[in-house]
């Protein structure tokens, strides 16, 4: 039977009818798929806990700028609205005066400098001084101890040349004695033999007269050999024996005076004593030397007849004559022994002048010469230590005198140091950079105070308020990451909490906290009245393990998550610590790595292309 199209498309949909149904009951009576779950693992990273503050950037500070010191105005080098810097110059009063009391002040301290380096000059004068003071003073010393040691031994040397030519003159005068007895037994013998000469017969008549002339001769000489012994006995021998005492006088005195400086006593009787001596020996060498001069006087005349006797005995009648040989060589002999008592007696004046030379520089040392050299190295060891102890008092001195020119200087220097300061103040300066707000003065007029208003626009503070839940999380202090609104995250900055208030402002009926965080280094762009937002760290865990917030949930007031173990969603126990709006803090109850259970996305089903009847599978693991 043939079907017409209408009816063709009956069958069709009633096909289908049929087979819809089918599958519909085979789907239904088919167990249910399981449902697919999303996982993220335990990691490790780094969890911020934050409080958010919103409000606007206001400037820290303003300062109200005076001059320090009154005046007239005689510059002003800012404008209104004018950005300046810190330090800038902003205006300046008169400052003639305090120019004026500045110049003053600098001659003053050049003085002080010209007076401090006099001072170390003087001190170094005083330190060269004093070295060269012990130095001569030392060479004093050792002058006049040399000029005692050199007094001293030529004290010593007359003394003992002294008393030894007395004992030499004493010996000499008694040979000066026997000579003169031996001159009397030469002319003896001598007479005799002219007298036997002339009664020789060998002796010829002519020459007899030649040899009685030289008898006469011969006997001429008795007569001043008689004056010669008589004066020896009446004048030399009292002479002499005065001159003993007055050399013995000497000896003693001498004697004294050595006792005396040995023991360090006082040689002034020693002294006086030895004067007295030395009256006495003058006087008797002076008597002593007269009578050695009267004693020696005839003895000329004696060797004037030996020599005319040898005139006779050399005549043309009597020089050939060898029986006169004999007295010719004795009158030889007796001219050398007349000759010889001269000498003597020269010799002993000689030896008592000698004597009386050292027994002046004796004289000399005992009269004060060695006492006084003496006295004269106590009185230099004295006045060098005075000398050394004045040099010193100047050198101890010298460290006060340079600390009060240092002092002069020092303080000169201050007030160098204050009149600059003080002239500086009339310069009005930024104490901050910022923006001029006004200026009340200008040039002409007297200084008004304040002068002008700095507005500061280097410190920025971000102000705004929180809410009482997260107030008690705040403490002054705290870092803040700051981003401000009109600049975008290009202004991204940090803070410091500075203040937070003590009590609540109630606000549209909710009770709000005002916090100040001041930025720390503000961005060039950032001006005052922009708003924005500090987000202050309140706490931060590095290192530490993180869960997706996602994956914390919470039944009966128990938080927890569930770990994927074995294909199945498995409820743990999980200790949390911090958090932030992204993820938690685990503590303990979880390992790195683990796979916990995401919430399922909110998702449309579509069939699958090709529908029929499809068999189920495992569950899928979504989020590795």
């Amino acid at each position: 039977m043939l079907l017409t199209w209408p009816g063709r498309l009956f069958a069709l949909a009633l096909i289908g009818v049929i087979v819809g149904g089918a599958v519909f009951v085979s789907r239904a009576n088919a167990p249910a798929a399981k449902q697919e779950l999303r996982t993220q693992p335990v990691t490790k990273g780094t969890v911020t806990q934050s409080v958010a503050i919103s409000g606007s950037v206001a400037s820290s500070s303003q300062a109200k700028l005076t001059f320090q010191k009154t005046g007239k105005v005689t510059a002003v080098y800012v404008s209104v609205g004018q950005q300046v810097s810190a330090g800038q110059a902003l205006a300046k009063v008169d400052s003639t005066d305090l120019e004026n009391a500045l110049a003053q002040a600098q001659s003053s301290l050049r003085s002080a400098q010209v007076s401090y380096d006099r001072a170390v000059a003087s001190a170094n004068d005083a330190q060269r001084s004093l070295e060269q003071t012990q130095q001569s003073t030392q060479t004093d010393i050792a002058n006049a101890e040399q000029a005692v040691t050199k007094l001293k031994a030529n004290y010593v040397t007359a003394k003992n040349a002294a008393l030894s030519a007395a004992t030499t003159i004493y010996t000499d005068i008694g040979s000066f004695q026997s000579g003169l007895d031996t001159l009397k037994t030469d002319i003896d013998i001598e007479s005799n033999d002219l007298a036997q000469a002339q009664r020789d017969p060998a002796v010829g008549l002519n020459a007899q007269s030649d040899v009685k002339n030289a008898q006469n001769a011969i006997n001429g000489g008795y007569g001043p050999l008689s004056s010669a012994q008589s004066l020896t006995a009446s004048v030399l021998k009292p002479a002499i024996d005065e001159w003993q005492r007055g050399i013995d006088g000497i000896g003693a005195s001498i004697a004294r005076f050595d006792s005396a400086l040995a023991s360090g006593s006082d040689t002034t009787a020693a002294s006086a004593d030895f004067q007295q001596s030395m009256l006495s020996y003058n006087l008797a060498s002076q008597k002593l030397t007269s009578a050695i001069d009267s004693v020696t006087s005839p003895l000329s005349s004696i060797a004037s007849n030996v020599t005319t006797a040898q005139a006779s005995l050399n005549t043309t009648n009597t020089r050939t004559m060898t029986a006169l040989d004999r007295s010719r060589t004795d009158l030889a002999t007796l001219l050398t022994a007349v000759t010889a008592e001269p000498q003597l007696a020269s010799s002993t004046k000689t030896k008592l002048s000698q004597a009386g030379t050292s027994l002046s520089t004796v004289n000399d040392a005992i009269g004060g010469s060695i006492v006084n050299a003496m006295q004269n190295v106590d009185a230099t060891i004295q006045r060098s230590a005075q000398s050394v102890q004045s040099a010193q008092t100047n050198v101890a001195q010298q460290p006060f005198n340079l600390a009060n020119a240092k002092a002069s200087v020092d303080n000169a220097a201050t007030n160098v140091q204050t009149a600059q300061a003080n002239l500086d103040t009339a310069t009005l300066y930024a104490p901050s950079s910022g923006i001029i707000a006004s200026i009340a003065s200008a040039v002409g007029e007297s200084a008004a105070s304040p002068v002008m208003v700095l507005t500061g626009s280097s410190a920025l503070t971000l102000h705004g308020t929180i809410g009482e839940a997260d107030v008690a999380k705040l403490k002054v202090g705290q870092v803040a990451n700051v981003t401000v609104d009109a600049v975008g995250t290009s202004a991204r900055m940090t803070g410091k909490v500075t203040s937070v208030d003590p009590t609540a402002t109630i606000q549209q009926g909710v009770p709000v906290y005002g916090v100040d965080v001041t930025i720390d280094l503000p961005n060039q762009q950032v001006r005052p009245g922009m708003s924005g937002t500090a987000n202050v760290v309140i706490a931060s865990r590095q290192g530490v393990l993180t869960v997706p917030n996602l994956a914390i949930r919470t039944t009966s007031g128990k938080r927890y998550v569930q770990v994927l173990k074995d294909g199945e969603a498995v409820d743990t126990d999980v200790t949390f610590g911090i958090a932030n709006d992204t993820v938690t803090e685990v503590t303990a109850g979880l390992a790195e790595g683990d796979l916990v259970v995401l919430p399922q996305s909110r998702t449309t089903s579509t069939p699958r292309p090709g529908g029929g009847f499809g068999g189920g599978g495992g569950p899928v693991i979504v989020g590795r």
